[in-house]
C-alpha cells in the first residue's frame, strides 16, 4: 500500500560566540497534575454554509495544525468521515520542526478500519499500548498567528481501500481556529481547500483527550537585559560585554524560539532567530556592532517568544 511521509527532526540553531554585548533570554513555567481523561482540544465548530462538509484527499497527505501547550498522553480522538465503501484510515500525529514549523518527527501512527458511511463521527480509543506523549513544540506555522498561536504540533489523515487503491472518502472539515489552509505534507505547501458545499473551512474536525497530561505551560518570555548597558563600536577585544542571567524556569522539550530584531541593525545587529534549548532557562546572544560610529547611538532590542515581547536598550559610543 502506498505511504507518504513527510518528517523532519527538530533542530537547534546554533549560537555564534565571541560577543561585545549579551542578551538575556529567561524563561518562566508552571507545571499542574491531571488525574482523568480530560479533552485538551476540540475543534468541531462547523463549517459554512451547511453541516456536514467534507474534503477528499486521495492520495494525499494534507495535515492540520494542532494548537495547544504542554505535554499530553494521548488516550482517544474523535474525527468525521463519509465513505461510499469500507476504508483503511491512517492517522498520523508529528510533532514540531523547530527550524520551520512544519511537520518535525511523526511521533505516532495509528491505523483503523472504518464501514462505508454516509456520515459518522467515530471515535478512536487507543489501547494503553498504543498511548503515545503528545508534546508542543515551538514555532508552530511560523508567520501565520505573529505569536498568538505560537506552540502545539500536527495532525494528519490518509484513507485507502483493500486493493491499496484511494477511495472516494472524504474527511470532515470544521470553521477551525488557526489556519487558512491544510498543509500538503509530501510537498510542505499549503492549500486552500474547497468542501463539498463549495466554501473554503480552514481546519479539520478533531476533538482529541488525553490522560495523565504533565499540564506543563510553555514558558514565557519574562526579560531581555543587555549587559553592559554601554559599549564601544567595534567590539575590540576588552571591550567584551559580561553575562547577566535571570534564572527562572526551564524550557520545556523541543526549547523555545526566540526572535530578535534590532532598531538600527547598521549600528548593532543580532540573529534573527535563537532556540533556548530544552532544560535551560536562558541563552547568550551575540550583539554585533558597527566598526566606528561618529555620535553616541542607542540601539532597541525585542525579543519575541511564545506571544510576548519584551525590550531593551544598548547605547554604543565611538
Amino acid at each position: 500500500m502506498k505511504r507518504r511521509t513527510y518528517a523532519r527532526r527538530n533542530g537547534l540553531r546554533k549560537l555564534v560566540v565571541g560577543s561585545s554585548a549579551a542578551l538575556v533570554l529567561a524563561m518562566s513555567a508552571g507545571v499542574a497534575q491531571a488525574a482523568e481523561e480530560t479533552q485538551f482540544y476540540s475543534n468541531t465548530s462547523l463549517g459554512s454554509p451547511s453541516y456536514p462538509t467534507y474534503y477528499g484527499v486521495g492520495d494525499t497527505e494534507f495535515a492540520d495544525d494542532v494548537p495547544f501547550s504542554g505535554s499530553h498522553l494521548i488516550s482517544s480522538f474523535t474525527f468525521g468521515y463519509q465513505s461510499p465503501e469500507p476504508v483503511h484510515a491512517t492517522f498520523r500525529f508529528y510533532g514540531v520542526d523547530s527550524a520551520t514549523g512544519l511537520p518535525g518527527e511523526q511521533v505516532a501512527q495509528i491505523e483503523r478500519d472504518f464501514p462505508a458511511v454516509s456520515e459518522a463521527t467515530p471515535t478512536v480509543t487507543l489501547s494503553e499500548a498504543e498511548q503515545f506523549w503528545w508534546t508542543a513544540g515551538p514555532n508552530l506555522y511560523p508567520g501565520e498567528f505573529n505569536g498568538s498561536v505560537p506552540t502545539g504540533a500536527w495532525y494528519s489523515i490518509q484513507f485507502s481501500v483493500a486493493d491499496g487503491g484511494f477511495p472516494d472518502a472524504r474527511f470532515r472539515l470544521a470553521k477551525g481556529t488557526s489556519s487558512t489552509g491544510m498543509l500538503n505534507v509530501e510537498t510542505g505547501s499549503f492549500v486552500t481547500l474547497t468542501d463539498t458545499n463549495g466554501s473554503s473551512p480552514t481546519s479539520m474536525y478533531l476533538q482529541v483527550r488525553d490522560v495523565g497530561s504533565t499540564g506543563e505551560v510553555q514558558p514565557a518570555l519574562i526579560n531581555l537585559i543587555a549587559s553592559p548597558a554601554t559599549v564601544k563600536a567595534g567590539n575590540s577585544l576588552g571591550n567584551t560585554a559580561k553575562l547577566l542571567p535571570v534564572l527562572s524556569s526551564d524550557a520545556l522539550a523541543g526549547g523555545t524560539t526566540v526572535t530578535l530584531s534590532s532598531s538600527n541593525p547598521r549600528v548593532a545587529s543580532v540573529p534573527s532567530q535563537t532556540v533556548i534549548p530544552a532544560g535551560a532557562s536562558n541563552v547568550t546572544v551575540n550583539v554585533t556592532t558597527a566598526r566606528r560610529v561618529r555620535t553616541t547611538e542607542t540601539v532597541t532590542f525585542t525579543a519575541t517568544a511564545n506571544g510576548t515581547s519584551v525590550s531593551t536598550q544598548l547605547t554604543v559610543t565611538p
